[in-house]
């Protein structure tokens, strides 16, 4: 078991680290940035990000999943690069023609959403860098699948540092506000274009197939009005918001979302590194009891995420914000726990996925979907933000159970509940006991809040949720990631260690991967997560 579980996380760590140390220095500039663009111009640029959110899954047709999945059923590189070059030609065509469309209905689009013109500019570079990121899957679920994670770690670095020298750069230094963000994500997005076109070159063939065609939009298509009402369900607040609340409301809105989804880190990392392992993993005999045991781990971490998420942040931004932005901190605990909630359902699609049963999406969205938009239209005008926040928890709460209901129909996963049961009432007891500790100094409060986080790690123990050989094996899994990861990171040989005979190793190499072209997590200027 913790033989996968090494393997699992040593690619985790490799997707994550990057943006972990991105993460860092982004939120170390969220006061720069906050004391460049007003409150206004956050919620302008809430509702281009809503733009880009419905754009996102249309420019991709659900093929980037397709692909990844599909992959595993072809094992010629002739099928494997013909199924590439069916895809490519297919984004070709429709991606251009939509592009061409979007683009021209500019002024309509900027009238209906911000009653002016002024962000014309802005909007027309932000469809331009979705449909040209939008190639990029290719090449990176590539990397992903071969499990080439320093190389796609690299590239996230690398990706995320641009994107904030740039945007400091052309928004800071320049001062050219919302278009600057918008400018600096397409230089960016075509300099990562620029630098993997010999590697989508490589994996392409001269050739196009119709069953492949057939194949990849029979799994993947139904992801289109998955996505796009998964837009809704986690965009509709936003828009809501500036029907009824002026842009300020709406900015002061995106900065209590933005810290929020730093939560995301870590779900983006893991998804990037477990549907691959999924994948491969599907035909041994006891996959289900491994990816129920994986599950357990996974949402132990997650909700201790929450926890310091939802008690650390609100002082965070009282220290670091300027006044004006203040009220955000309100919001910021319950949205932490609406996006936790929303992260379960990246591995409760583990069934579906397994099972190709991509069509219930549409079904499991459509019902998060409404359910957002009604609870949104009923709290928003007597709760503000507030009641924003509360309808994100409900329409997510209630999509994440319909997706369970769904997902263990088609493919069961023994999950182990009781364990999972403990983690959900040691993180209850701690996330109301940080939120509720308060003291006289943003900093008082902050460092009595630090030290309640050792709440989560000490009920775990109390309630007997390790078993008696997880903790050796723990430390020892632990200490061989660290040293696995840093030692080869520093040209240090490490030893070969002994791997159950089950287990199916791919060779590592200089590696590294970005998550199928996504935004950097948990940015600055409000860009959401995956």
């Amino acid at each position: 078991m913790f033989n996968n579980v090494r393997r699992l996380c040593g690619q985790l760590a490799a997707y994550g680290t990057a943006d972990v140390a991105i993460l860092a220095l982004n939120f170390l500039l969220l006061p720069i940035y906050t004391r460049v663009l007003s409150t206004r111009e956050y919620g302008a640029l809430a509702l281009l990000l809503v733009c880009e959110a419905f754009f996102k899954p249309v420019s991709r047709w659900g093929l980037d999943n397709a692909f990844l999945r599909l992959y595993y059923d072809y094992r010629s590189d002739d099928d494997r690069k013909t199924l590439a070059a069916t895809i490519a030609g297919v984004l070709l065509i429709l991606n251009g023609t939509l592009l061409l469309l979007l683009y021209v209905a500019a002024n309509p689009l900027n009238e209906l959403l911000f009653a002016s013109l002024e962000f014309v500019p802005a909007y027309r570079l932000l469809v331009v860098n979705t449909f040209a990121g939008a190639f990029l899957f290719l090449p990176l679920n590539l990397l992903r699948i071969q499990e080439r994670s320093r190389l796609f770690a690299t590239l996230t670095f690398l990706r995320s540092f641009g994107t904030v020298v740039a945007r400091l750069i052309l928004v800071v230094g320049l001062g050219f506000g919302v278009l600057g963000i918008m400018l600096a994500d397409l230089l960016i997005t075509a300099a990562l274009v620029a630098g993997l076109s010999g590697v989508l070159r490589a994996m392409l063939a001269p050739r196009f197939s119709t069953a492949m065609l057939q194949a990849l939009l029979a799994y993947g298509f139904p992801q289109v009005p998955h996505g796009l009402l998964s837009q809704t369900m986690a965009m509709a607040d936003r828009f809501i918001l500036g029907v009824y609340l002026p842009l300020r409301e709406v900015g002061l809105y995106l900065i209590g979302s933005t810290v929020a989804a730093l939560i995301k880190l870590y779900p983006v990392a893991f998804e990037a590194a477990w549907m691959p392992f999924a994948f491969d993993s599907m035909q041994r005999p006891d996959a289900r009891k491994l990816f129920a045991r994986l599950g357990t781990y996974a949402f132990a971490v997650l909700a201790f995420l929450k926890v310091v998420m939802g008690g650390l942040a609100p002082p965070a931004i009282v220290l670091l914000l300027p006044a004006e932005y203040h009220p955000a901190a309100r919001v910021v605990p319950l949205l932490a726990v609406g996006m936790a909630v929303q992260s379960l359902t990246r591995f409760l699609v583990t069934s579906l996925n397994v099972a190709k049963q991509t069509r219930v999406y549409p079904v499991v969205t459509a019902i998060g979907a409404g359910a957002s938009v009604v609870a949104n239209l009923l709290l928003i005008p007597p709760l503000g933000m507030v009641g924003a926040a509360i309808a994100l928890l409900s329409s997510q709460a209630l999509a994440t159970g319909v997706t369970a209901y769904f997902a263990q129909r088609v493919y069961r996963i023994p999950y182990e509940l009781a364990r999972l049961g403990k983690v959900v009432a040691v993180g209850t007891v701690a996330y109301v006991a940080m939120t509720m500790a308060a003291l006289a100094s943003p900093w008082q409060t902050l460092g009595l809040r630090a030290g309640l986080i050792v709440l989560f790690p000490t009920g775990l123990v109390l309630l007997r949720f390790f078993e008696p050989h997880e903790l050796g094996q723990a430390q020892r899994l632990v200490t061989s990631v660290v040293t696995g990861f840093f030692g080869r990171s520093r040209g240090v040989v490490v030893p070969d260690r002994k791997v159950a005979p089950d287990l199916k190793v791919r060779p590592t190499g200089d590696e590294v991967t970005d998550p199928a072209g996504h935004p950097p997590v948990g940015s600055p200027i409000g860009r959401p997560g995956l």
